[in-house]
């Protein structure tokens, strides 16, 4: 796996991180709470790798892992 792509890996997961502690700043810890910030965190990740690959994807499905992926 290419390097740029781990990173942005890498980005895509501290975004949702940050969505997820963020969901704690008023105070309140609950199951519920949690739930929510660990759907938005995941929704978040998902979202920045998605504009990621969209920029990318015509260099990476040129080769052979863009066949598989593309």
């Amino acid at each position: 796996m290419n390097k740029e792509i781990k990173w942005n890996i890498v980005n895509s997961l501290l975004a949702g991180a940050l969505v997820f502690v963020g969901a704690f700043s008023d105070g309140n810890v609950t199951r519920t709470g949690i739930a929510i910030a660990i759907s938005a965190s995941l929704l978040v990740a998902i979202t920045q790798f998605k504009k990621y690959w969209e920029s990318e994807e015509d260099e990476y499905c040129d080769k052979t892992l863009g066949t598989f992926i593309c």
